[in-house]
């Protein structure tokens, strides 16, 4: 929808000045300066006196009545209320009018639709409109609705649009009568700019037309069928198949005992169901063509079962069972358990080119080198999912494989930028006439960390023995040197002084043996 400039509404819906009133009034003021002119002195005072207590009256009536508001004066308070507060800032263009071309009220928006900068520039919705010849029998139309105070609506197409934005304008034109209490009768006019809303549509229904026309031209034939086996929708392909006019599907013209041979029509006839359920079935059949031949399909038969159990339409898929038609089953069901028995296996495979760029490979292989499956400049390469020191080494073996050759020893790499490790084999590959490699993976990580557990443990295990070797070594020692320190002993005597000194060395001798 085009943007709105901003524009100052119009209100005439005020009670307009009575000019009979005011000459009455005028009337009464001069009879009563002629009596006062004619009175005598004393009576006129009385006169004065009595006129001006009776306008006292009155006036202090009237204030009376403004306080408690029997008495409202008209102006910005009477026009700032919530109602119309609405109504000018309403996003659809709202006009009054009062017999044929008086307008009573416009709004914000019907004066910015109008190009009207005041009221003297408004104009009625029938000349707002006219000109295009497009728009002059829905424009009859809405007048005489108003002229017979009925209500009324209609949408114009206006090329150009009233804003002068785009090539067409959308309007919706809703025309009511008003009863008011006081004044004549009065009529709505509404106007919606629906440009915004059509476009939307126009789109939808493009979208529509386009997943019509791809299931219409999808490679399997698709079809539906009413509870009675009435054939409500064929798509083109199927159509072709059977060699049928679409013209004939939808009008009553196809039922399921035309193009189903024999007694099959049983299998796709249903009765009550369980309430509420849908129902898939798996059918192999033949679909008769219009020539009589015969034509081998698979149906995938769908029904759904309304709440009281009876059978509503049908959706039915047919895949084309004849020679040169679809693919062999067999040959999908085949490459379907392949593909999960490569995918499933939990050893890692890849195969790869030459240079070591993969082609594909399973789930295991992306768990155990997800460096590999990084892409670099386009490509994957297995050597990245290895250390630096080992990529040589795996290089060298796929130009080996690759070449024919089946001597490759296993290749123990540590993967980048993880802690793990694997054992690759690397095997000839040979296809589309292109020689390659296939490399099987083996995590060898638990493998490597209990032989590094191994190897550690051994060589603690011959420090121990050379601790102890040592340390039986050094007691021998410790014992010939106390056997020599008892021979001192005996040749001692205690007065000796060298007695001590050599009491002394057994004894610290005797605490280490």
């Amino acid at each position: 929808m085009s943007q709105i400039p901003s524009h100052s509404s119009v209100d005439r819906s005020e009670r307009a000045g009575n000019p009979g009133l005011v000459l009455l009034l005028a009337v009464c003021l001069v009879a009563a300066m002629a009596a006062f002119s004619f009175l005598p002195q004393e009576q006129a005072t009385k006169f004065i006196l009595g006129l001006l207590a009776f306008l006292a009256f009155i006036g202090i009536s009237a204030l009376l009545a403004y306080a408690v508001g029997f008495l409202q004066l008209s102006g910005a308070q009477a026009r700032n209320d919530v109602t119309k507060i609405v109504a000018d800032t309403s996003p659809d263009g709202m006009i009054v009018t009062e017999g044929e071309s008086r307008i009573v009220y416009a709004n914000e928006t019907y004066m910015a639709l109008s190009g009207a900068a005041d009221a003297s520039g408004l104009r009625t919705v029938d000349r707002l409109f006219s000109g295009a010849p497009e728009v002059s029998e829905p424009l009859y139309r809405l007048a005489q609705a108003a002229r017979d105070h009925k209500r009324g609506a209609e949408e114009l197409r206006l090329t150009p649009p009233l804003l002068g934005e785009g090539a067409v304008g959308w309007y919706r034109i809703r025309v009511r009568p008003i009863d008011r209490a006081a004044g004549a009768a009065a009529t709505l006019w509404t106007i919606s700019d629906v440009t915004r809303e059509r476009e939307r549509h126009e789109n939808v229904f493009q979208e529509l037309q386009h997943a019509i026309d791809f299931l219409d031209h999808a490679p399997a034939g698709f079809f539906s069928t009413d509870p009675n086996g009435n054939i409500s929708y064929m798509n083109a392909t199927l159509a072709d198949w059977l060699d049928f006019d679409l013209a004939q599907v939808g009008s009553g013209g196809l039922a399921l005992h035309d193009i189903v041979v024999g007694d099959a029509v049983a299998l796709l006839s249903s009765g009550m169901g369980p309430p509420s359920t849908v129902r898939t079935e798996q059918i192999d059949l033949d679909l008769r063509r219009r020539d009589g031949l015969r034509l081998p399909v698979r149906l995938l038969h769908r029904i759904a079962y309304g709440h009281d159990g009876a059978p509503g339409a049908s959706r039915t898929l047919a895949l084309n069972r004849a020679p040169g038609g679809e693919p062999a089953e067999e040959a999908r069901a085949a490459e379907v358990r392949f593909a999960r028995f490569f995918n499933s296996t939990p050893m890692a495979i890849a195969t790869v080119e030459p240079d070591g760029a993969i082609l594909r490979s399973n789930a295991a292989f992306a768990r155990l080198l997800p460096g590999a499956l990084k892409d670099i400049g386009g490509r994957r390469l297995i050597a990245n999912g290895v250390e630096e020191t080992h990529r040589a080494a795996l290089q060298g073996a796929i130009a080996v494989a690759a070449s024919g050759g089946e001597d490759n020893a296993p290749i123990d790499a540590a993967l980048a930028g993880s802690q793990r490790s694997a054992r690759l084999f690397v095997t000839p590959n040979e296809e589309a006439d292109q020689r390659g490699a296939v490399i099987f993976a083996l995590d060898t990580t638990e493998e490597r960390n209990r032989e590094e557990q191994l190897h550690q443990s051994q060589k603690m295990q011959a420090v121990g023995q050379l601790a102890g070797g040592v340390a039986h070594d050094f007691n021998n020692v410790l014992t010939a040197i106390i056997g020599y320190s008892d021979l001192l002993l005996a040749n001692h005597r205690p007065t000796d002084p060298s007695f001590q000194d050599i009491m002394q060395i057994k004894r610290l001798l005797a605490g280490h043996v």
